[in-house]
């Protein structure tokens, strides 16, 4: 009964070990695109704090969707991008471009009007959690965290 065993498993093995082989070396070819900007995808809004004159207010996920806060973001390989807010009023979708630098993500993103507009973040990447943290003149710190999709 043993043998029997060994044989089947060995029979098993052999029939499922080249279509293994064939799965990974289709994963792993190279001409299929791959990402190579870990900020590639589509990413929403999770999380924000704010701080201001030592005061701290966090807003979650369930929150903000209570609000009707929109807040997303579509990039691509290659730099593009697409921010679509509501946090100044109507929905937008704002085109334009982005790069990081170290710890730095800039963005330049077109407004409405056409005008373009710059602004800088502090950034890391956690598994699929895209932390942002920016102030702003007045003395306010912001930090802002964003699911990728």
């Amino acid at each position: 009964m043993g043998l029997l065993r060994v044989f089947k498993v060995v029979v098993l093995f052999a029939f499922f070990f080249p279509l293994l082989l064939w799965r990974c070396s289709k994963e792993n070819n190279p001409a299929e695109p791959q990402s190579t900007n870990p900020l590639a995808g589509n990413w929403k809004i999770t999380k924000m704090i704010s701080e201001y004159q030592g005061m701290s207010e966090t807003l979650t996920e369930s929150q903000l969707d209570s609000m009707g806060l929109v807040w997303t973001f579509k990039i691509e390989n290659d730099g593009s991008i697409q921010q679509t807010t509501n946090i100044s009023g109507q929905l937008i979708t704002m085109p334009g471009t982005c790069s990081t630098s170290g710890t730095q993500l800039t963005m330049i993103l077109k407004g409405p009007t056409g005008e373009n507009g710059t602004i800088v973040y502090d950034y890391v990447i956690e598994g699929n959690i895209l932390k942002l943290h920016w102030g702003i003149q007045s003395g306010a710190i912001f930090n802002a965290e964003f699911t990728k999709q």
